[in-house]
């Protein structure tokens, strides 16, 4: 599952990944030395990818981050709309700055300087938000 959502970003191999129950990490070769000689069953391990929710894959922003800077996909927002994006805000097409994709396509949500602010989906006017790095923040309150 974690698969198909990463080949519909990028072709490039991310390394060792992890499965553990319905959750997914990117395991670096040395950790993965150590989870073997440890020999135990582990709960966590590495950088945490998403797990699987109701039969579909639920990436971290941690991956959203990661897969932004290996892809293409994304469109890029002007200063304002950057602000908005990371509030949980939807992005309407008249604040896309460049980028442009079809209607149902996953895209990185980048800001001016390519930095990666979140991952959405095109709809028909706008891009809906999946998830943004300020649900951190948000999950504080």
């Amino acid at each position: 599952m974690i698969n198909k959502f990463i080949k519909s970003f990028t072709k490039k191999d991310l390394g060792n990944i992890i499965n553990i129950g319905k959750k997914y990490y990117l395991v670096n070769s040395q950790l993965l030395k150590i989870k073997e000689k440890i020999g135990e069953e582990i709960f966590s391990i590495g950088v945490y990818l998403g797990e699987v929710k109701n039969e579909k894959f639920s990436p971290s922003i941690e991956f959203v981050n990661i897969l932004s800077k290996l892809s293409d996909k994304k469109v890029f927002v002007n200063d304002k709309t950057e602000w908005l994006f990371v509030c949980g805000r939807d992005v309407f097409k008249k604040s896309i700055v460049s980028g442009d994709w079809f209607e149902g396509d996953f895209v990185f949500v980048q800001n001016s300087k390519d930095e990666n602010l979140g991952l959405g989906r095109f709809d028909r006017r706008d891009v809906k938000n999946i998830i943004d790095k300020g649900l951190y923040l948000r999950m504080e309150k």
